[in-house]
């Protein structure tokens, strides 16, 4: 990391601290959502990589009277307004009591998962397509019709494969990267608009 990206990073993260977020993260949800208007009070939203809870902390400031959703694999302290779930997307289970908590479906899901990456281009790319394909499972089983995805992948080969799965499956399809983000950083976010149900490809 340059000199210049580093003092970047410390800037959102001294400011996340100074006003009791969890973690620098924050920032990137709060400038897609200014710019794209995601998250209004009465939803039910989904989010998908949760921990240590920085985006479900500005979710729920917005969000007060719907149904707040956080899943992660690590543990997770308490948000008020916010049901944790500590599971794996890639386990039924966690899945189940997604569907439990709203049974009805979710306007929004939001992605914030990435493995660490392993300093391989290759498999880091590869590990974000997959993990961007299972959160399109995802999207089939829990997703209103006519919902809202907002994933972050990692851009590279399989990128394009990646869009046109979920433009098969929302009306508007689009890759944002908000300006907290490194901008070197090959970290993108796609944003799928009007869901009309997973198809499966041939």
């Amino acid at each position: 990391m340059s000199w210049v990206q580093r003092r970047r990073t410390e800037t959102y993260y001294r400011r996340a601290k100074r006003e009791g977020y969890r973690s620098r993260a924050v920032y990137k949800l709060s400038q897609i959502d200014e710019k794209f208007s995601l998250i209004r009070d009465g939803m039910d939203v989904l989010d998908l990589g949760a921990s240590p809870g920085g985006w479900s902390q500005y979710i729920s400031g917005i969000n007060t009277s719907g149904t707040n959703v956080a899943v992660d694999i690590s543990p997770m302290n308490g948000i008020k307004g916010v049901t944790f779930i500590a599971g794996d997307i890639f386990d039924e289970g966690t899945l189940r009591k997604v569907e439990e908590v709203c049974p009805s479906g979710y306007d929004l899901l939001l992605s914030d998962i990435l493995m660490h990456t392993s300093g391989n281009k290759s498999v880091d790319q590869a590990n974000a397509f997959f993990i961007g394909k299972r959160v399109l499972e995802v999207c089939g089983r829990v997703l209103k019709h006519g919902g809202t995805a907002l994933v972050k992948t990692l851009q590279g080969d399989l990128t394009e494969e990646l869009l046109n799965d979920y433009r098969k499956n929302f009306s508007r399809v689009r890759v944002t990267k908000p300006p907290s983000s490194t901008p070197h950083s090959p970290e993108i976010y796609i944003l799928a608009e009007n869901f009309s149900g997973v198809q499966q490809s041939p």
